[in-house]
């Protein structure tokens, strides 16, 4: 599952300009919001048809914790491009957010857009403006204007290689301080189409000040789009940006890595990849083996240093008289070096069937979370259960028993007998849209205070036989938690389930 991984910053909000997010995943502790969600536009534009001279395309991510931490992330990008007999052009825009404890560490906004006329087959002429901002570089704003002119040197079907120079006006406010000045704009562009499903595209654009070389603005972008269906691809890029004047206390570069879902508005035209609609109905609980998997990475670099890794694993075996049921997630974060994350959560039952609905069933489930100051909750169980609604759509389960519960907390240690109870549900809403949730809690007899409780649901709407789409909430509730931690993790991510 792709998405944005946030953690905390301690930074103040001038020191972050590098910033770096690579992200594919579902799974956290502590409140955390996920996405690598690929935002439709088909909602508020009529879509192109599929002659149409217009690529219309978008993606969006967002992240969110709270608790323990607190953090906001997000970044929104668009990009319309048009190629039409001698006329072509294209129009972007992209916005990176993020703030920790209510100070931004990012927040920059970009738009940019060009028109080019050929004069040859190769040979062209057009306009070009763009407009920057960025307030943790203290770039208030950066207005580009130029008139270029350009040359493809490749130009075929699969591959385009063109350069231009385009001098120009440049107006700018940074620092606090404003000026206008002449420039040259020196741009290369790459585009190859690696295969039917593949495509790489590079830019690459050197903007110095006319009369002195050395004060420049950079800029680099390299990305490749992998086609999912019709409308959807996977799209990994990364940006480079260097200003070799920053304004005072901030650094002269600026790097992007993002991963996730691209969405295009007029679709492919290439039909061996589409997604056919579903039936309309159901498709039945699967016996045997039904495991997914997903990995998450994000990672910032420069005046803040911020790591996050999420691992996730989920599989369940089901016939006729016996079920099994494994479940784990790891997620770690540092921000600036500290660890703001460091928790594992796993779980693993087997369940003998007495009947079609009644079964006995042994388990186990992990809990180690640095963050809460647990340093591991071990309590393995023997549970009775009963299968109130069970066939080929649905099932809602409810399962209680005894347990001991091994732990250790806030420093001290602890063994207890404990009483384990949980409910389940599935249900296969059609043959692409798959819900399922789950509640569960660990008491302690002796002392009616020390218990915990455990949520999680989730909406998987298919892409494609593999791929699906996935919206995941959880939460976890820690009636007595160590000293000083919240009682509260909660988590609600969006992104890709692979099923294997």
């Amino acid at each position: 599952m792709f998405l944005i991984q946030l953690r905390r910053h301690t930074a103040a909000p001038h020191i972050m300009k590098k910033y770096v997010t690579l992200c594919a995943s579902l799974g956290c502790a502590g409140l955390t919001i996920h996405s690598a969600a690929a935002a439709s536009l088909g909602d508020f534009l009529k879509s192109p048809t599929a002659d149409s001279p217009w690529d219309i395309t978008g993606a969006a991510s967002f992240g969110l914790t709270r608790g323990n931490s607190e953090t906001l992330t997000y970044a929104l990008q668009g990009l319309a491009t048009y190629k039409e007999g001698d006329n072509e052009g294209f129009i972007g825009a992209d916005l990176l957010y993020s703030e920790n404890d209510g100070e931004a560490s990012t927040d920059s906004f970009r738009i940019f857009g060009q028109y080019n006329r050929l004069v040859t087959d190769r040979l062209y002429y057009g306009v070009n403006a763009s407009y920057l901002t960025d307030n943790i570089s203290d770039i208030d704003y950066r207005i580009d204007l130029g008139l270029g002119l350009g040359y493809y040197f490749i130009k075929n079907e699969r591959t385009s290689l063109s350069f231009e120079v385009s001098p120009g006006l440049a107006w700018e406010n940074q620092g606090g301080d404003s000026r206008s000045f002449v420039t040259v704009r020196f741009l290369e562009r790459f585009e190859h189409q690696l295969s039917d499903r593949s495509k790489i595209w590079q830019t690459a654009s050197f903007t110095p000040s006319i009369d002195d070389f050395s004060d420049y603005l950079f800029t680099a972008e390299v990305g490749i789009d992998t086609k999912l269906s019709d409308h959807w691809a996977l799209r990994t890029s990364a940006r480079y940006l260097y200003d070799s004047t920053p304004a005072t206390g901030s650094q002269r570069d600026d790097t992007s890595l993002l991963m996730g879902l691209s969405y295009a508005l007029g679709g492919s035209t290439d039909s061996a990849t589409s997604i056919q609609p579903g039936s309309g109905g159901t498709e039945a609980i699967q016996s045997g083996w039904s495991s997914t998997a997903a990995l998450g990475l994000a990672y910032s670099t420069g005046n803040a240093e911020n790591l996050a890794v999420t691992l996730a694993f989920d599989s369940a075996y089901r016939e006729a008289s016996r079920e099994m049921f494994f479940s784990g997630a790891y997620t770690y974060a540092e921000d600036d070096g500290d660890k703001s994350v460091d928790a594992l959560r796993g779980s693993a039952q087997y369940n003998y069937l007495l009947g079609d609905r009644t079964y006995v069933g042994s388990g186990v489930g992990l809990l180690r979370d640095e963050l809460s100051d647990i340093d591991y909750r071990i309590t393995p169980a023997v549970t009775l259960g009963h299968y109130f609604i069970k066939n080929d759509e649905m099932t809602l389960s409810l399962e209680a028993g005894p347990a001991y519960t091994f732990e250790s907390a806030g420093g001290e240690t602890d063994n207890y007998f404990s009483i384990v109870a949980a409910e389940k549900f599935t249900w296969e809403i059609s043959d692409r849209v798959t819900f399922k949730q789950s509640l569960s809690g660990i008491f302690d007899p002796s002392d009616t205070d020390n218990y915990t409780l455990q949520a999680s649901a989730y909406l998987d709407t298919e892409i494609t036989e593999n791929l699906s789409w996935r919206v995941a909430a959880g939460w976890a509730y820690d009636n007595v938690p160590a000293l000083g931690r919240s009682e509260n993790d909660t988590s609600l991510t969006t992104g890709i389930s692979v099923k294997f």
